[in-house]
């Protein structure tokens, strides 16, 4: 006969099944768990960290030698990565240059040139080029060697071009063929490559103060500037390639610059305007603005002494516009409100012809393309509205 179970079983304890860990035993395998985990995902991000910088490396040393199999100097004397775990930082020292770039023959030294990204985001890279640099453009026909204080670019890497730029510059202070500086300069610049006839293929935003660029102003204005801002839209498809092939297309499908602010400040001058540049069938600029502009007068008594305006134009032109003169209310240089249009290669200030222009030279044959079409360019306002235009400056 089976023995009863005994009464009191349900109050039965043992203290194996009632045992607990003692809380420092937890504590401790709690903090081996984090710390096992925390080294495994240690241990996988080094893996990608090392594996993006080796394929920084790689990219770098292609493009290095395709640079060199299409005829360019590209040469450092060291790479050096650095920024783990958050940045891929790649170093290059005594960087050097000499190639086609920009549509030009260009040779470049430097100390240094540091490029840096996130290893989530690789395409977005932040330069940094503050230091020493020496600059050679076409062939040698300008020189320049100096400093940089602060040299700074954020790039968003696309197919051909960058699809965004953003470089700030100041304290650049060269010599050579001729003085190079800059006391600020902000470069903004995106560009879609897929844009169609109409949409804006491409956006510049400069602001620059104190710059002096040789052989870049018209030589009546000398080669000081003291101010620019400028807001550009480039409408059309703008794409790299040779200028002979690219411009041409691109002015053939219609494309056109579009000055949404163009403020500008050099000697005498003071220019607040906005309009549109395109070229004609001969690759000529021509386009209509509304202006307004301080110091018109001494910039055509400068081109009348200069021999660049004859002597009766000058004077015409001088009297037909004092009449539209105006002087601020609080003082100030006196300035006029015109249109302003270049149009067959001459350039006019509202209903006057003023000067012919000289003949833009690209540089390569072919430039007349009488089938080309030509954008429409806006006429300018009728002489009874001068006076009514609001200023923009």
């Amino acid at each position: 006969m089976a023995k009863r179970p005994d009464r009191d079983w349900d109050h039965y304890n043992h203290p194996a099944l009632t045992y607990q860990k003692p809380k420092e035993l937890r504590r401790f395998q709690t903090v081996v768990a984090f710390i096992a985990s925390a080294a495994l995902v240690f241990g996988l991000w080094s893996f990608v960290w090392y594996a993006a910088s080796a394929w920084a490396k790689a990219e770098i040393t292609g493009w290095v030698d395709q640079q060199r199999a299409q005829g360019a100097i590209v040469d450092f004397a060291e790479m050096q990565t650095a920024g783990f775990p958050t940045r891929i930082t790649v170093t290059l020292s005594e960087p050097h240059y000499e190639g086609s770039a920009f549509a030009n023959v260009i040779g470049w030294k430097s100390d240094s040139v540091t490029v840096s990204a996130r290893p989530w985001t690789p395409w977005k890279l932040h330069l940094l080029a503050s230091g020493h640099h020496e600059l050679t453009l076409g062939d040698g026909a300008l020189r320049f060697n100096g400093a940089v204080e602060k040299l700074v670019a954020d790039v968003v890497l696309g197919d051909a071009w960058p699809q965004s730029l953003n470089a700030v510059m100041s304290g650049l202070s060269m010599n050579g063929t001729a003085p190079l500086s800059a006391e600020q300069l902000h470069i903004q610049m995106s560009h879609d490559p897929a844009t169609q006839a109409g949409g804006t293929g491409l956006k510049l935003n400069v602001v620059g103060s104190n710059l002096v660029l040789p052989d870049v102003l018209p030589q009546p204005l000398g080669d000081h500037v003291q101010s620019i801002d400028m807001i550009a839209r480039v409408t059309g498809s703008v794409v790299p390639g040779p200028a002979k092939v690219s411009i041409p297309a691109w002015r053939d499908s219609g494309g056109a610059v579009e000055f949404e602010r163009l403020k500008f400040r050099s000697g005498p001058l003071g220019l607040a305007a906005g309009g549109t540049l395109a070229f004609d069938k001969n690759l000529q600029p021509q386009g209509a603005f509304t202006a307004k502009i301080e110091g018109l007068f001494q910039v055509l008594e400068i081109l009348r002494a200069r021999g660049v305006m004859r002597d009766s134009d000058a004077v015409m032109t001088t009297m037909a516009l004092s009449a539209l003169s105006k002087k601020p209310q609080g003082g100030g240089a006196p300035f006029i409100n015109v249109s302003v249009t270049l149009q067959d290669g001459e350039l006019s200030l509202g209903p006057l012809k003023v000067m012919k222009m000289p003949t833009l030279d690209w540089g390569f044959p072919g430039q007349v393309a009488p089938s080309a079409p030509v954008p429409a360019v806006e006429p300018p306002p009728p002489p009874r509205d001068y006076k009514d235009v609001k200023p923009i400056y």
